[in-house]
């Protein structure tokens, strides 16, 4: 058992929206723990932890609160000097999970015919499911510098599954468009209802016990919803490594790893989104192979920022450590469906554990995305148990 930064924890129920990295946030839905509000000292970690309290993230690890930031090592992980006393806030205690070997069940391209109907998992709790907690809005301000980025504002909240303990390191799931994924009706028309969704996977066991973080674009004031502002593009579409460098060197060390036991290994984290929000997950997982093994999209646009995708994945040979699932359908875009046909075909010829539904759908509402998700879940978990 790796060594452990210890946190003391204290439970958050305030409603309204918080300002920056403040753990205050209106609770949506019942249960579940809160934000941490000390930390203690750190010590020496070893490969799969981080540093003590303190410090910044290092290029593969993070620290916690309050000392520096180790060197990094094989797997994603740090290694480093003692930290100081903890402060305001708690440290990570980067346990390392267990990836079994999935197998290729599932694995290739599967059509997707309609209808396109909302699954049960997505609709209410099955099977004596304990639901979570969903608590936010919460605002991150920009504080890092990222190529053509122009210190936004972003919106995200957070889920907090019921089985969740301080001390047992969860997994970690992004969701890009946050507002499509979260399940709150006054902020979309999309039904994905991803925390009901986990609530089941994780009662039926296709699911570690998981932190899901829905982070909503980067804007000027952090409360637009949807398309129509040029940060999107520019967040999403760019294919460099500066949206993953920001979730992974800047908020989630400010907003979720100090507050959370978050397993330490990439296996542990996925990352998710639709159209834009899609790419944006792909492109993170891509240069960030180190943070990410597991990907989902729904109509990700490959075309958007000139096709450098997907192309670039036959830059390199043999295939990055990544699980990807995708879709897209004849109502898609125009040059989507081609440009998800030929990713499919890339990541077969290279030899990737791929998950490809084409089907009839139009761009949005993602219906198809909607039908498929549960499925889509298990799929990208398959054989992961998050670290204890």
């Amino acid at each position: 058992m790796k060594a452990r930064v210890l946190l003391l924890w204290a439970a958050v129920s305030v409603a309204g929206c918080s300002s920056d990295t403040q753990a205050s946030g209106g609770a949506i839905a019942g249960g579940g723990q809160a934000a941490a509000t000390a930390g203690s000292s750190g010590a020496a970690s070893t490969a799969g932890t981080s540093s003590g309290s303190g410090g910044a993230a290092s290029s593969a690890g993070f620290s916690g609160s309050g000392g520096a930031a180790g060197t990094a090592t094989a797997g994603g992980s740090s290694v480093g000097g003692a930290g100081g006393a903890g402060g305001a806030a708690g440290g990570n205690s980067l346990t390392v999970g267990m990836q079994a070997d999935p197998g290729t069940t599932g694995d290739g391209t599967f059509p997707q015919p309609p209808p396109y109907d909302l699954p049960p998992e997505s609709k209410s709790l099955l099977g004596g499911a304990l639901k979570g907690t969903v608590t936010g809005p919460f605002l991150h301000t920009q504080t890092g510098d990222y190529t053509g980025w122009d210190k936004w504002k972003f919106t995200y909240y957070v889920y907090v599954p019921a089985q969740y303990q301080a001390g047992h390191a969860a997994a970690l799931m992004v969701f890009n468009d946050g507002y499509l994924y979260v399940g709150i009706s006054s902020l979309t028309d999309s039904r994905f209802n991803a925390p009901t969704v986990i609530d089941n996977l994780i009662e039926e066991g296709s699911m570690p016990v998981t932190i899901a973080v829905f982070i909503f674009p980067g804007t000027n004031d952090g409360h637009q919803v949807g398309g129509g502002d040029a940060g999107r593009s520019t967040q999403y579409d760019t294919p460099n490594d500066q949206y993953g460098k920001f979730l992974r060197d800047e908020f989630l060390p400010a907003n979720i790893l100090n507050k959370y036991d978050i397993v330490s290994d990439a296996d542990g984290w996925a990352i998710a989104g639709h159209s834009s929000g899609g790419i944006a997950s792909i492109i993170a997982g891509w240069y960030h192979p180190d943070r990410w093994h597991k990907v989902l999209t729904a109509s990700p646009s490959f075309p958007n920022k000139g096709g450098k995708f997907p192309a670039e994945f036959l830059t390199v040979p043999t295939a990055k450590p990544l699980r990807i699932y995708h879709l897209s359908g004849t109502k898609d875009l125009n040059g989507f469906k081609a440009a998800n046909d030929k990713a499919a075909e890339d990541f077969a010829q290279l030899g990737y554990h791929y998950r490809y539904r084409p089907g009839e759908d139009a761009h949005y509402p993602p219906y198809a995305a909607m039908a498929d998700f549960p499925e889509a879940m298990r799929w990208l978990w398959r054989g992961y148990k998050a670290g204890q």
